[in-house]
């Protein structure tokens, strides 16, 4: 689904609020932040299952809007062990979608990752827990922000000149570049707001 679409007005306006809180204040709103990643886990997941089984428009929103508030249900009613699941079955998605092809291979890495990260938050805690939600709530800034950043004319070549600069005669796809630079930037920003707040 293009998020930029009329219909994704709305969701898109949602997930950025919600980006923003889990990525500015993911420890310190804990609870919540794992319920909105839940929530966007399930928008996600609902979002391709839906599309999957190409059902006409009104069906699609219900189906959509039964993963969302589904997922965001359990991730808030077990919000502490919760967090593990959301890492395994978030981070395999995103990986299997955004970086690799759909495969049960690929799948099983996704998941494996996922797990260690959630396993990670879960008994680390605190900086543990920072860090993913930083990075949780910058990728969901960067799902809505991205296909706006794309329309502009220049960002194409400015992103291979980068990519040529950085990694040496080596180029990079803009689509792969300027999400992982403005995900890195933007989460690496989250990290240090929440750092900041916990020493005041």
């Amino acid at each position: 689904m293009d998020l930029t679409g009329l219909s994704g007005y709305l969701p898109s306006l949602l997930i950025l609020i919600a980006g923003v809180i889990v990525c500015g204040y993911g420890y310190r709103f804990f609870r919540l932040s794992v319920t909105l990643i839940g929530a966007a886990v399930g928008f996600a997941i609902g979002n391709l299952v839906a599309s999957s089984v190409l059902v006409i428009p009104a069906l699609f929103w219900v189906i959509v809007g039964v993963f969302t508030v589904g997922l965001g249900s359990v991730a808030c009613a077990f919000y502490e062990k919760a967090i593990i699941i959301i890492c395994t079955v978030g981070i395999a998605y995103w990986y299997v979608n955004g970086y690799a092809d759909s495969s049960i291979r690929n799948w099983l890495i996704g998941l494996g990752i996922g797990l260690v990260v959630g396993l990670a938050a879960f008994f680390l805690q605190k900086a543990a827990i920072m860090l993913v939600t930083a990075v949780a709530g910058a990728k969901m800034i960067t799902t809505v922000a991205l296909p706006y950043i794309f329309m502009i004319p220049f960002m194409s070549g400015l992103s291979d000149k980068i990519g040529e600069f950085v990694f040496k005669d080596t180029k990079l796809p803009p689509e792969v570049f300027v999400p992982g630079v403005l995900l890195l930037i933007i989460a690496s920003c989250g990290f240090v707001k929440q750092l900041k707040e916990d020493k005041k």
